[in-house]
């Protein structure tokens, strides 16, 4: 996927410019005059930045530098990197016809050679430039001072002046600034000798005399500021300056003739406003024959409550406070925090949207017009209002649309109250319907007064509101030990697929309070006993039952492993330490570095629900404070895990005592199950001081066994086999060979692929593959016996072989890729001898490492011959050749390589570059034709996409609408790839690519692990949904409804019709445990109803696993090689959350029902059919205890329903003969 970069925009504070017109509000217009200068000379800096500038910009700079000076005793230090630039700027205007020369000192430091742009600016905006190398014959020095004069008549400047800027560019080393000034010029003498002078109206005329005794003319009246606020019975000053016709200014507030619109709101003397009661007003300030006119606003003297927050559907992006999903990134002045103007709550954000300075709330991920319909803000203009304002629509850090304000609210932004503003976001043409970012900013150059928002939100789409299915908690069955406390949780299934957390609205009850007392979803353990806590919400009532258990000690550690026990670790334990114990006279001594862990394991598999949990005593050692987890497994399954902090004493281990740990088993989410092992991990790769732990006991319930089962509702399970069918293609439970964890399982799989990374560059010839950036790019030959044979005998054929001697079908992935391991020979693609040190190497060659340079840099430029040789479709088509002389014709199924978008990473040693359109396309002709010319009744599968971007895009555009996409019409990549298909057929009456292949890997990765923990679980049923639901969205970078096997069959509909549908790569699951195993099973039953016509699990396939359960229950589930086969029927089931229900009618009628419990506890079934049932039905079934085995029988009752008692996670097969 495409990172995502946060961009920031520099601080810029640019200054009120007087541009030939005065343009804020606030400022009254006199008659024009002449501009005169003083004279004199204008330091800068000189030791210090002179008080008339302040320093806004935004380089790295240190303004009393000591080292390096060239007058006094301190100079500037500047960074001058690209983008960056010192900003002096003086907060009144200067007329440059008074200075003749701008002049500074520059040292280049120890480098020299610096590149700097001078910009003279006004109100922020550039007036003259000049590059400083073209100043300075020779550009800057290095190791000394150089003066740079600028005669600013020479470079254009006439006029006002405000800013001085100097722009870096590029990397580069410091350099040093003193003595900035501008000089004085010829002709700050007025002609005729005599200095202005005179008398104004009210005073003392500001800036002497003028030629012919003219006075300087009063240009205009302004105040500091826009607006102003002040609080009930406090006091601010106001200032009033006068702007001259010289160019000069002067305060004028003790001369001036103040007074207010409504003085019971504010009253004003000399400036100085005092706010009486809560209100709005203006005051008036008049001076030689003009006036200035200032909005105020008097706040209360504490906070503002607001009315209540009002619900939304969607969310709030600001109420009270910004959403976590959201960082403020502005760089204009503003409060998040503002308490007197505010809408609801008790606070709002006060923004200044002066000149361009900006409000940017950033979010995490993208928000995208699919899940909301519009987005909400109430504003307030303050006292002023009528601020011209920009809403500004971001993805990526730049803008993808753009509205006024203004333009959205009648009359413009209001003053002293709140308008409501909702923009339709469809309306806003946002390129893939997407940003990530509302930038607010002015809309035009100067100040404004500020403004005040609230309650900005994004709201969905209306729909109506699902129905609920069911309410149940997050656990049916509790222990707890006296004192104890623990959250339960109610969950709305809806009828819509989804689920919904309704704690808080739920009304919760005990039947006991004596012994469990229930708070909003708290249970309390008060006594021995059992309490069932039930939750109610919307006629729906959920139940659990809690037990106050009794508990008895099973050492599993004291002084050593108890019989029974094994160490396990994966690194050496010392189990006998004797420098810290408990009790007894040893402990375990463990450093908790790099992930590393203590595994005691059993021999025995116990139930866990025979147990409450662990108890055992740890020793922080010297530091304390160590990071760890305590971890429940089943052999190499994770079942669960607690963060060790969560119980120790004020978060954080002890160091130098021995604390007592108690963990609830209730705590890992289990509650059902087996478990045969627990492991305390370090849960940081840093290293960290050792502990010790002593004293370990599994805690049994000496009351096992006595909690009931809960109330929960019936599934209705209903078929209907009059609707439409699909044929179930028996090549959807196909898997891929797996060179690193062979295939051990004796279930004759009607499809094996012969694919991964490692095939991309398999030699046939030489038996020899590269491993690609999965193993160093190293070429690794197979094991063979008798290599002088080869071709003969090599590992692809031994493949195949045996495929065929179970009547499978071989899909073999051929490379295109254009490159072939050269030798049957250990060969590496990125040496460090030769390509220098990197980031990690192989442990078993030290030379070979990743092609990545310790800085994070890539090797570029390495020789693809260092372990490879080009090769053509020649190669392949001798290969077909050599396995049509071996099998008799009998392989003809050929993929295009394997996931060919990604070569730049997966095989760039040999393919660097980001594979387009067109090579994608290049490769499917050149090869396709020559496999096709070679075997007519050859089915080719293409592309072979990798996943989710691949889709849509190529590579070249980094998974987004980029030049490559552009350039082919716009058209998503697969789309487009149809289309050739089609076009190719249609002029050479040649079909090239028979399969649409694609690969899908869920991208919440706790899916595809081996975890089987609650979040684990639900995550893994839910993302099935990603196979056809129209409405779920996975909790993935995807954030849309991926919906994948719909999706691709309305493209192939579309643009090639009739050509098949394959999935060569998909994993739910990639441990032993039951979840991974029924969400395998019901995945094959989803391929089966949706049409897939082919599909390959990629992971290894061991035998006496859940995930082999999953396909025995469709190629073997009564051990004697019946199998599931028909066609699709429509199966709806009243819960599909908790219990999957799938049909397939066989072609003698018989009705094979599979139900998959993904629940926690039993559940039951009612299956009733259009066609009324009769008889007794058989049963199959795999669950936590048992491998696929028969499960009894159910009989049909009246009506011709039957009811099926579904154990707790577990799959079963109800086999109906007509």
């Amino acid at each position: 996927m495409t990172k995502r970069t946060k961009r920031v925009k520099p601080l810029r504070l640019t200054a009120l410019a007087l541009t030939g017109a005065i343009l804020a509000t606030q400022i009254a217009i006199a008659a024009p005059a002449v501009a005169a200068g003083d004279g004199g000379t204008l330091t800068v800096y000189d030791d210090a930045l002179s008080p008339e500038f302040a320093n806004y910009g935004w380089a790295d700079t240190e303004l009393a530098e000591t080292r390096i000076v060239h007058g006094g005793g301190k100079s500037v230090r500047m960074d001058p990197d690209g983008g960056k630039a010192l900003y002096f700027y003086k907060d009144r205007i200067l007329n440059a016809d008074d200075y003749d020369t701008f002049r500074f000192w520059i040292h280049g430091g120890s480098t020299g050679g610096q590149k700097l742009k001078l910009v003279l600016t006004l109100g922020g905006q550039e007036v003259a430039a000049r590059e400083v190398g073209a100043l300075l014959p020779g550009g800057v020095k290095s190791g000394q001072w150089s003066e740079v004069t600028v005669k600013l008549k020479d470079i254009g400047v006439n006029g006002l002046l405000d800013g001085i800027q100097l722009w870096g560019d590029g990397e580069q080393e410091p350099v040093y600034l003193d003595d900035i000034a501008f000089l004085k010029g010829q002709g700050g003498q007025q002609p005729g000798g005599q200095q202005p002078g005179g008398q104004q109206p009210g005073g003392q005329q500001p800036g002497g005399q003028q030629p012919g005794n003219q006075q300087p003319q009063l240009v205009g009246l302004s105040f500091g500021e826009q607006a102003a606020t002040v609080k009930e019975g406090e006091q601010r000053q106001e200032r009033l300056t006068a702007a001259l016709s010289d160019g000069s200014s002067r305060d004028v507030t003790a001369e001036s003739v103040w007074s207010s619109a409504d003085e019971t709101v504010a009253r004003v003397l000399a400036g100085l406003v005092t706010g009486a009661k809560a209100g709005l007003t203006t005051i008036r300030a008049v001076y030689g024959g003009s006036e200035a006119v200032l909005p105020v606003e008097v706040v209360p003297a504490v906070p503002s409550q607001g009315i209540p927050i009002e619900p939304v559907d969607g969310i709030y992006v600001f109420d009270d406070a910004l959403n976590g999903q959201f960082t403020d990134y502005s760089w204009a002045q503003r409060s998040l925090q503002e308490s007197y103007t505010i809408r609801s709550g008790s606070r709002s954000i006060r923004f200044e949207p002066d000149n361009d300075n900006g409000l940017y709330l950033y979010s995490s991920w993208g928000i995208t017009t699919k899940d909301y319909e519009k987005l909400q803000i109430w504003i307030n203009g303050g006292p002023a209002g009528g601020q011209k304002v920009k809403l500004v629509f971001m993805a990526g850090g730049q803008p993808v649309s753009e509205r006024l304000l203004g333009d959205l609210i009648p009359g413009g932004i209001p003053s002293g109250g709140w308008s409501k503003i909702e923009l339709m976001l469809a309306d806003l043409g946002l390129p893939n319907g997407l940003f990530d970012g509302i930038l607010l900013a002015g809309a035009n150059a100067g100040d404004q007064a500020p403004i005040y928002l609230d309650d900005i939100a994004l709201v969905k789409k209306y729909v109506a509101p699902p129905a609920i299915v069911e309410v149940r908690m997050n656990t049916h069955q509790l222990v707890l030990l006296p004192g104890e406390t623990f959250r339960l949780d109610a969950e709305a299934f809806l009828d819509n697929g989804v689920t919904d957390i309704v704690s808080n609205k739920a009304e919760w009850q005990s039947d006991r309070p004596d012994i469990v007392r229930i708070d909003g979803g708290l249970a309390t353990a008060k006594a021995a006993g059992i309490a069932k806590i039930t939750a109610s919400y919307k006629n729906h009532t959920a139940s659990a039952y809690v037990q106050v258990a009794q508990i008895g000690q099973e050492p599993v550690y004291e002084d050593g492993l108890t019989a029974g026990y094994f160490n396990r670790s994966w690194h050496e334990k010392d189990l006998a330490n004797t420098e810290q114990v408990h009790k007894g006279t040893r402990s375990v001594k463990f450093e908790p570095d790099g992930w590393d862990g203590v595994w005691f394991g059993s021999q025995t598999k116990r139930e866990i629900a025979d147990y409450y949990g662990i108890e055992f005593w740890i020793h922080g050692g010297t530091t304390g404070g160590q990071k760890l987890m305590v971890h429940a497994y089943d052999n190499y399954t994770p079942l669960g895990a607690v963060n060790l902090a969560d119980y120790a004493p004020e978060g954080k281990l002890p160091a130098g005592q021995w604390t007592r740990i108690v963990v609830n088993f209730a705590d890992m989410g289990l509650s059902e199950g087996r478990f045969d092992g627990i492991i305390f991990q370090a849960a940081t790769e840093d290293n960290q001081a050792a502990v010790y732990i002593d004293d370990v006991f599994l805690l049994r319930n000496l009351q096992a066994g006595r909690l009931p089962q809960p109330e929960l509702p019936t599934v209705q399970v209903g078929i209907d086999t009059s609707a439409e069918r699909r044929v179930v293609n028996p090549d959807i439970y196909g898997i891929n060979f797996n060179d690193m964890h062979p295939n051990d399982s004796s279930l004759a799989f009607p499809v094996q692929r012969w694919g991964g990374n490692n095939t991309t560059r398999y030699n046939w010839e030489l038996d020899v593959a590269n491993r690609a950036s999965d193993w160093y790019f190293i070429n690794y030959p197979y094991e063979n016996d008798r290599p002088e044979q080869l071709p003969h005998g090599s590992t692809s054929d031994r493949f195949v072989d045996g495929v065929l001697a179970q009547n499978g079908k071989v899909l073999l992935t051929v490379p295109t890729i254009g490159w072939t391991p050269k030798a049957r020979a250990i060969d590496y693609g990125f040496s460090q001898q030769k390509y220098g040190p990197q980031q990690s190497r192989a442990d078993e060659r030290r030379d070979a490492g990743n092609g990545v340079r310790p800085d994070g840099t890539l090797i570029e430029n390495n020789d693809p011959l260092d372990t490879s040789k080009r090769i053509g479709p020649d190669f392949v088509t001798r290969w077909m050749d050599h396995l049509k002389g071996r099998t008799s014709d009998r392989v003809n199924d050929y993929a295009l390589d394997n996931e060919p978008e990604i070569w730049h990473v997966t095989h760039r040693d040999v393919h660097p570059n980001a594979p387009t359109y067109d090579e994608i396309w290049g490769f499917t002709e050149q090869y396709g034709s020559a496999i096709k010319a070679k075997d007519p009744n050859s089915n080719i599968y293409g592309p072979t996409s990798w996943g989710w971007c691949a889709y849509f895009y190529s590579s070249a555009d980094n998974c987004a609408d980029g030049p490559d996409r552009q350039a082919h019409g716009g058209k998503p990549f697969l789309e487009w790839y149809l289309q050739k298909i089609s076009e190719y057929k249609k002029s050479k009456g040649v079909q090239l690519v028979d399969y649409l292949d694609i690969h899908f890997y869920p991208q919440e990765n706790v899916v595809t692990s081996g975890e089987e923990g609650p979040a684990a679980a639900k995550r893994r049923f839910q993302s099935l949904k990603s196979l056809y639901d129209p409405n779920f969205v996975d909790q993935s970078w995807i954030q849309e409804p991926i919906r994948l096997i719909p999706r691709m069959k309305e493209m192939i509909e579309q643009h090639m019709p009739g050509m098949k549908l394959a999935i060569t790569e998909y994993n739910f699951g990639n441990g032993d445990g039951i979840t991974a195993g029924l969400a395998q099973a019901e995945a094959l039953a989803i391929f089966g109803r949706e049409g897939v016509d082919l599909a390959t699990r990629f992971g290894a396939m061991k035998a006496g696993t859940y995930i082999e359960d999953a396909f025995k229950l469709y190629l073997d589930y009564d051990g004697r090689g019946s199998k599931v086969s028909g066609t699709s029927v429509s199966t709806n089931s009243s819960n599909e959350n908790a219990v999957g229900a799938y049909t397939i009618e066989g072609a003698d009628g018989r009705l094979y029902v599979l139900l998959f419990n993904k629940d926690t506890v039993v559940r039951k079934a009612e299956v009733k059919s259009d066609e009324a049932m009769s008889g007794s039905a058989q049963l199959y079934r795999f669950d936590s205890k048992t491998h696929v085995a028969p499960a009894g029988t159910a009989t049909a009752g009246q009506g011709g329903a039957i009811a099926v008692q579904l154990p707790a996670r577990s799959a079963t097969l109800v086999v109906w003969n007509p």
